[in-house]
């Protein structure tokens, strides 16, 4: 404990000198501007982030040989022309260090939105460093336990990282601080005591315009039984065999039955109780509250998009008679889970990144294109060429 206590300090130091500027990260900088420093470590790894994306995209080439490592009987890719995931084609080469310069200006603008803002370190939940970094800590042989000191991380560090000039630090703060810093700077720009608040009547209007809440009760209308070997005797196998049409239409009198009641007033509970008794089952409904998705090709979600408010109905779904199902399905008003929904701390942040995350991209973009996050020359010295095995 003792040791993780004196790492969250290291932690909180390098956010400090993110924001204040308060010491030096390394003697070279990727960006060194008023009171924004980032080390030279940063944009490396970045390139090396950029390297490994570029490879893969490589590595889906008809050129490549995966028994070899090759590109038509050649090492490198880095003259190849690659194909991102956004269609987009270039030299590899050269789009590793687009993306380098995108990733690196990325950071520089959330460092510039968190200083301006006057977000501080306790708004970036630092405990939650923990996890992120645990996958540094070292199994002790002799002691059968993780020993998490500075350290044996730093040596753990330098085996992958720091044979490229990427530091302990560089890479805590491409992983940790960085993330963090932007996400204290969103939720100074947009909680309701923020510069530009977003109320809390607006995010119960997009919940109750974006969200639907429904419950179910199924049941199978398959059972599985022994497979039969040629000989007709059972074997350790299963297989799934359709009910017979008696049972199939025994639920499904039943489930229409049911979803008249609810239409006509009666509670899903009540309901839910009814079915419980008459077939011997033990079926909850509790309410799922679902974001709505107008071009779903799901089934169960196109029948309760397609259900009012209040209203029940049963569906049979599958193709194959073999593992069809059949629900119950309610549609309950989507008001009555707004105020747990908004009052969740954690979901009311997802509905607030639902709503602002593009304007968020924007309003960062928008720092990038005044030229207020231009690299430094020092950035021009590493090349992508720098990761490849010799």
């Amino acid at each position: 404990m003792r040791n993780f206590k004196k790492l969250l300090c290291v932690v909180l130091a390098l956010v400090v000198a993110l924001s204040a500027a308060s010491c030096s990260l390394g003697k070279q900088y990727a960006y060194k501007k008023d009171d924004i420093e980032l080390p030279i470590g940063v944009y490396i790894f970045y390139l090396y982030q950029a390297y490994s994306e570029a490879q893969n995209y490589a590595q889906k080439l008809d050129s490549y040989d995966s028994t070899t490592g090759r590109y038509d009987g050649k090492k490198s890719f880095l003259k190849l022309e690659i194909t991102d995931s956004d269609d987009n084609t270039a030299v590899a080469e050269d789009w590793i260090k687009d993306k380098a310069k995108e990733y690196t200006q990325q950071a520089i603008a959330v460092s510039y939105e968190f200083n301006k803002l006057g977000a501080t370190i306790d708004e970036m939940g630092p405990n939650n460093m923990y996890s992120e970094i645990n996958i540094y800590s070292v199994y002790n042989y002799q002691t059968g336990q993780l020993d998490y000191s500075m350290d044996r991380k730093l040596s753990e560090v330098a085996k992958d990282y720091e044979q490229f000039g990427i530091g302990f630090d560089s890479w805590l703060l491409c992983n940790y601080s960085i993330g963090q810093m932007k996400e204290a700077a969103f939720q100074k720009e947009y909680a309701e005591d923020g510069a530009m608040p977003v109320s809390k009547d607006e995010l119960t209007k997009y919940f109750t315009d974006n969200y639907t809440s429904y419950s179910t009760v199924s049941a199978n209308l398959y059972t599985s039984q022994a497979k039969k070997d040629d000989s007709g005797n059972d074997t350790q196998e299963t297989e799934d065999v359709a009910l017979s049409k008696d049972e199939i239409q025994k639920y499904e009198d039943a489930f229409k039955g049911y979803a008249e009641e609810i239409n006509a007033g009666k509670s899903m509970d009540d309901v839910v109780a009814e079915y419980n008794e008459a077939f011997g089952a033990q079926a909850t409904a509790s309410p799922n509250v679902t974001k709505i998705d107008k071009d779903t090709e799901d089934e169960l979600n196109k029948a309760i998009l397609a259900l009012k408010e209040g209203e029940a109905a049963y569906k049979i779904i599958g193709d194959n008679e073999n593992t069809r199902v059949i629900y119950l399905i309610y549609k309950a008003p989507i008001k009555d889970s707004a105020a747990d929904y908004i009052n969740d701390e954690s979901k009311r942040s997802g509905l607030l990144h639902e709503m602002k995350d593009d304007t968020f991209k924007e309003l960062l973009e928008a720092i990038i294109e005044a030229g207020n996050a231009e690299l430094d020359s020092a950035c021009n010295s590493y090349k992508p060429s720098m990761f490849e095995k010799k």
